[in-house]
């Protein structure tokens, strides 16, 4: 079960819901990266659970909002197998936007200070 985490920067108020590492649930695996084009914190796809033989490509829907965790869902074919496909992390604003690992305690991707964490989950997500 993955979990989604308030991050907040004490200096210029920047606040993102992001994982803050990798993380995973039972259809995928999401790792928290910082967009330096963006200039933002994001959860991506790095492994998703899908149906063999099925080529699909992770597309972001037109609604994309950061907000939202990245969850999959399937519905249950019974003689599907599924396995896992890994993809290069990659910012969903812009595929050529320079993307790096994020994992807190971390630094702020507008000011460059440490971000803090709320210890509570925002969210749990599966």
């Amino acid at each position: 079960m993955g979990r989604t985490y308030h991050f907040e920067c004490p200096y210029c108020h920047y606040r993102a819901k992001v994982s803050g590492g990798a993380d995973s649930g039972s259809h995928c695996e999401v790792q928290t990266v910082v967009c330096r084009d963006c200039r933002e914190l994001l959860d991506v796809f790095t492994k998703l659970r899908q149906r063999a033989g099925v080529a699909e490509k992770i597309r972001f829907p037109g609604f994309f909002r950061p907000e939202i965790p990245p969850v999959v869902l399937r519905d249950s074919a019974a003689n599907q197998r599924l396995v896992w496909q890994k993809f290069p992390p990659a910012c969903p604003v812009a595929a050529k936007h320079f993307v790096e690992p994020w994992r807190d305690p971390g630094r702020c991707p507008r000011c460059g200070n440490f971000m803090e964490k709320n210890g509570l989950p925002y969210r749990l997500w599966d």
